[in-house]
């Protein structure tokens, strides 16, 4: 039987060392021992408002997906637990994003797994969340993050649920080495912040990773070794997704060419983790006016946030939007912009500079107004989104994506954001419409909607994505101004 303490039910890792595990297992026990599992048995009782339970009641939980990571995850615990009195419960997840062969037959895999081991004997249920058909389809469009990001918060909300219904102390994730390192590389293309340089997180509240110090070639040597057999996701080897493209070209060329990369971006994470401890310190020391927070709004005082650097900043507008559940990536130059636009307040001036002002993005309201900055849930319905002005000189313009900068010279910026555009005066600014098409470079011409297939655009950001268009002539469509959301700039030449 495992051995815990009096004091907070903490395991004893010497213990189930002595049991006949593998090196692998004993890895991943280890990985588990490093998340601190022993704490969420002793905060049992604060988790989930009841009595404090019995040891024989403990649970643990496992979110198999029938890849090899998950496979190895459930097998491993399953041999660690096999004579403890941890219970383990596994939930699978069917998305409906792939054709049914494929996630109805993941499915199918993983419960034939679970139930062919507790015919063996081990304390092992299982459970199979299936998600309503295209209901990912219908949150991407509503959260403006794509499909990835609509089926993770998906996921996310049905383990949370699972974890509540079940009671559990913890859910163990599959997340390995392999899986950091890509995810390191990946949000250093796309600019990422300290909190994103940190890297995936050994713990977070009740997700626990265990694996996440084993390498994928050691994974799949443990199911070869044990004949177990996995399942392969296609979409795995589709380099339109920046993961792919990475795992696919760029890690075997820094294996080539770049000996220890592993290593010193590893350090270079824990590095950064540590430095975003200290900044979310400062981040804290901010109040912020939660009142209205049930009624999707949040709001700081602008003369502290305007007293604050302008990384503790940034960092306090998207502690606000997380608040409101906006959990995407929002872009470093959409943030940019609303901390150049908030009214500023220096410890030598005696007063702010009055300026309001309001900016969308993703279903959420930012802005200013007298002494206050407000992030709310937008009201406005963005299917109904249009924009469309005649500039004929040079300025500052305000639109519901932001702020378009003109200089005597027809020079562009979106929100500080220079772009290698260059127009003739006057010029319009608008939004998509129907039929819109663009001038490629084959001398073609292309619908704006099936260029925005190809970006993986969702349906809201669509609508805030200007568009310059020559007002004389044949009125052609000159440029595509998304960078400033992640994406590309098109410029007909």
């Amino acid at each position: 039987k495992a051995v815990f303490r009096e004091s907070g039910a903490a395991f004893f890792y010497g213990d189930f060392m002595d049991l006949q595990l593998s090196d692998f297992e004993k890895r991943v026990l280890k990985g588990l021992a490093d998340t601190g599992f022993c704490d969420y048995t002793a905060t049992y009782k604060d988790d989930f408002n009841s009595e404090k339970k019995d040891v024989s009641e403990i649970r643990l939980g496992l979110a198999v997906s029938g890849g090899a990571d998950s496979i190895s995850l459930l097998y491993s615990m399953s041999e660690i637990f096999r004579n403890s009195c941890i219970s383990l419960y596994v939930i699978t997840v069917n998305h409906f994003i792939r054709p049914d062969e494929e996630t109805c037959g993941d499915a199918a895999f993983v419960l034939a797994q679970c139930q062919a081991l507790k015919k063996k004997g081990y304390n092992i249920q299982c459970e199979l969340v299936e998600l309503e058909r295209g209901e990912v389809s219908k949150v991407a469009g509503e959260r403006a993050g794509g499909i990835e990001e609509a089926a993770r918060f998906l996921r996310y909300k049905a383990f949370d649920n699972f974890i509540k219904k079940y009671k559990l102390q913890a859910l163990c994730l599959a997340h390995n080495k392999n899986d950091q390192l890509e995810t390191l590389l990946m949000r250093f293309l796309q600019g990422s912040g300290l909190d994103a340089a940190g890297g995936i997180q050994r713990r977070r509240g009740l997700y626990l990773r265990p694996l996440l110090d084993i390498e994928r070639s050691d994974i799949e040597m443990y199911l070869r070794e044990r004949k177990l057999s996995w399942r392969m996701d296609a979409s795995n080897t589709d380099t339109a997704y920046l993961r792919n493209r990475i795992r696919k070209n760029l890690v075997p060329l820094l294996n080539e060419n770049f000996p220890g990369w592993k290593k010193s971006l590893l350090s270079g994470s824990q590095k950064a983790q540590m430095d975003s401890e200290i900044i979310s310190q400062e981040v804290d020391k901010i109040p912020l006016d939660l009142s209205l927070l049930q009624k999707g709004q949040v709001s700081c005082q602008q003369s502290l946030f305007a007293s604050a650097p302008e990384g503790v900043q940034l960092r306090i507008l998207v502690k606000m939007c997380n608040l409101l559940g906006e959990e995407s990536r929002i872009p470093f130059h959409f943030l940019k912009d609303v901390v150049s636009c908030a009214a500023s307040l220096t410890p030598a001036s005696k007063e702010a500079i009055k300026k309001e002002f309001t900016k969308y993005y993703s279903g959420l309201e930012i802005s200013q107004k007298k002494d206050k900055l407000f992030v709310k849930k937008c009201n406005k319905n963005h299917t109904d989104l249009v924009f469309f002005d005649i500039i004929e000189e040079s300025g500052e313009y305000n639109f519901p994506f932001g702020r378009l900068n003109a200089d005597a010279f027809g020079k562009i910026s979106i929100n500080n954001l220079e772009t290698e555009l260059q127009v003739d005066f006057p010029f319009v600014l608008r939004n998509i419409m129907a039929g819109d098409e663009l001038l490629c470079a084959d001398g073609k011409m292309k619908a704006l909607s099936d260029i925005y297939s190809d970006w993986k655009v969702s349906e809201q950001e669509r609508l805030l994505i200007p568009l310059i268009q020559k007002l004389e002539g044949d009125g052609e469509i000159k440029a595509v101004l998304a960078a400033f959301l992640g994406y590309k700039d098109w410029i007909v030449k």
